[in-house]
C-alpha cells in the first residue's frame, strides 16, 4: 500500500515538474524588456484599412510575438503568421466595422482607426445630411444600395425609416444614447456599420431654456457706457444702426458703437438670462462631468475687422455667482469660463465666415478655459456648478474705435455640436 502511494506521489511530482517546464518554455518565448517584464503590444498600422470577409490583412506593430487573439470588433480572426512586428490574418465572417485588437501575454493593443468591413450587396453609407440631430428629428443617409433598406439603427437603437430611394434613406432618430455614434444599415445584401472616423454624427440634446433665436422678440439690452454703444437690441427694432449684416434668418441681436477704451468690450449679450436664478444649470451639469459632451453653439458676425487685427473678437461665457476661490482673502467672487476667439484661432479651428460674414461656431466646453475677473480658475472642474446661473456673450475688441457684433441662434447642447440649418 505504501509502495503504491509512493508511486502516485512520484507521478504527481513528475507531472507538476513537466507543467512547470512547459510554462517556463512558454514564457521564455514572449518578448521581455531588460528587467524581465513581458512587453505590452502596440499596433502601428492595419493594411488594408477596409476589406470583405476572407480578405488578407497585415497588422504591423511592436511586441506582437505569440499573439493569443486577433479581434475585428467582437469577432475573432485566425492568425496565419506571427512575428514580433507583424501578424498575418484575414477578415472573419460576421465581422462589422470597428477597431482591430491584438492580445499577447503582455496585454492588448487596439488600433487607433476603425477597420471598415465591406459586405458585397450591403448598403454603403457615404454621407449624412447633418452632423447632429435630436431624437425625433429626421436625417438622410446617402450612399449605395439603399432601395431595399429594411432597418437602420443609431448607437444600437432602432430609427424609423421614412422613405428610401436607390441612393438615400431618410430616417427619424430614436432615443439613441447621446454622443458620437454609428449607423447600422440592413438591406437585402446584409448589414453594414459606419465608422465614426469616416461618418461624423452625434445624437444631441438642446438644453431647454438655454437657447435664443431672437425671432419675435421685442426687447432691448444695454450695458457698458455711452462711449461704447450707439445702437443695440434686436434687429427689427434697432434705429440708427449702420453696420448691421444680412440676417441669417429672421431677427438677430446686434450691438455697435465707438469706444474710446483700449478694450471696447460690452456685456450686452446676456440674451435674456441675466436674471436667471442660481442653480438652474445644476439640473443639467454635474460636478466633474465630461465637459467634452457639452457645446456652446452660436452664429456670430464680427463686422468689419482691420486686416492686421488678430486679437480678441468676443467672449462666450459660462457664469457662476459663486465660483472659484481665487482671492487672497479666501472670499468667492462672480466668476466665469470664457472662450475668446481671434481671427487666427477661428481659422486654426477650421471655421470660415460665409459670404455675409457669419460664423457658425460649436465650441466644446473643453475650449472655455479663460478665467474670470479675479484671474482665478482655468478649467470647468474647479467650479461649483450649482451656482452656475447663465451663459453670456461679451463683445470685445482690444483697441479703441468702431466695432460691432451680431448674434443669432444660440444653443447649449449636450452630446455634440449643434447642426445649424443651411
Amino acid at each position: 500500500m505504501i509502495e503504491e502511494l509512493n508511486k502516485k506521489f512520484k507521478l504527481r511530482q513528475l507531472a507538476f515538474m513537466s507543467c512547470a517546464v512547459l510554462l517556463s518554455l512558454t514564457m521564455s518565448c514572449n518578448e521581455k524588456d531588460d528587467d524581465g517584464d513581458v512587453l505590452i503590444p502596440v499596433i502601428t498600422s492595419v493594411s488594408p484599412e477596409s476589406g470583405e470577409p476572407g480578405d488578407a490583412v497585415t497588422i504591423t506593430g511592436t511586441d506582437l510575438s505569440e499573439a493569443t487573439a486577433v479581434m475585428f470588433g467582437t469577432v475573432e480572426a485566425t492568425i496565419t503568421a506571427n512575428t514580433a512586428t507583424e501578424i498575418m490574418t484575414s477578415v472573419p465572417e460576421g465581422a462589422t466595422t470597428g477597431k482591430v485588437s491584438v492580445t499577447t501575454a503582455g496585454g492588448t493593443a487596439v488600433s487607433t482607426a476603425d477597420f471598415q468591413v465591406i459586405i458585397i450587396g450591403a448598403a454603403g453609407v457615404e454621407s449624412v445630411s447633418r452632423i447632429s440631430a435630436q431624437a425625433g428629428e429626421n436625417v438622410t443617409l446617402t450612399g449605395t444600395e439603399m432601395s431595399t433598406v429594411s432597418a437602420v439603427s443609431i448607437g444600437g437603437v432602432d430609427a424609423t425609416i421614412v422613405s428610401t430611394t436607390e441612393s438615400t434613406v431618410e430616417i427619424t432618430v430614436g432615443e439613441s444614447p447621446l454622443g458620437r455614434s454609428t449607423f447600422t444599415v440592413v438591406n437585402e445584401g446584409g448589414s453594414t456599420t459606419t465608422s465614426e472616423e469616416v461618418i461624423e454624427f452625434y445624437v444631441i440634446e438642446v438644453l431647454p431654456d438655454f437657447n435664443d433665436d431672437f425671432d419675435g422678440e421685442e426687447y432691448v439690452f444695454s450695458s457698458g457706457g455711452d462711449a461704447e454703444i450707439t445702437a443695440w437690441g434686436v434687429s427689427n427694432i434697432i434705429e440708427g444702426a449702420s453696420r448691421m449684416p444680412v440676417a441669417v434668418n429672421g431677427n438677430f441681436y446686434h450691438v455697435e458703437g465707438v469706444s474710446d477704451l483700449d478694450d471696447s468690450g460690452s456685456y450686452t449679450g446676456q440674451v435674456g438670462h441675466s436674471q436667471q436664478d442660481a442653480g438652474y444649470f445644476s439640473d443639467f451639469f454635474e460636478q466633474g462631468s465630461d465637459v467634452a459632451e457639452y457645446y456652446f453653439n452660436i452664429n456670430m458676425n464680427f463686422g468689419t475687422i482691420p486686416t492686421d487685427y488678430d486679437d480678441v473678437l468676443a467672449g462666450l461665457r459660462l457664469r457662476f455667482d459663486e465660483g472659484y476661490d481665487a482671492d487672497a482673502d479666501g472670499s468667492n467672487t462672480d466668476e466665469y469660463l470664457e472662450f475668446r476667439p481671434t481671427p487666427s484661432l477661428l481659422s486654426d479651428m477650421g471655421y470660415e465666415a460665409n459670404a455675409d460674414g457669419w460664423y457658425q461656431l460649436s465650441v466644446s466646453f473643453d475650449d472655455m478655459v479663460e478665467s474670470g475677473p479675479s484671474g482665478g480658475a482655468g478649467s470647468w472642474d474647479v467650479y461649483d456648478v450649482s451656482t452656475m446661473t447663465r451663459f453670456a456673450i461679451a463683445s470685445r475688441r482690444e483697441h479703441a474705435g468702431e466695432y460691432s457684433l451680431s448674434l443669432d441662434n444660440i444653443f447649449l447642447t449636450r452630446g455634440g455640436p449643434y447642426s445649424f440649418p443651411e
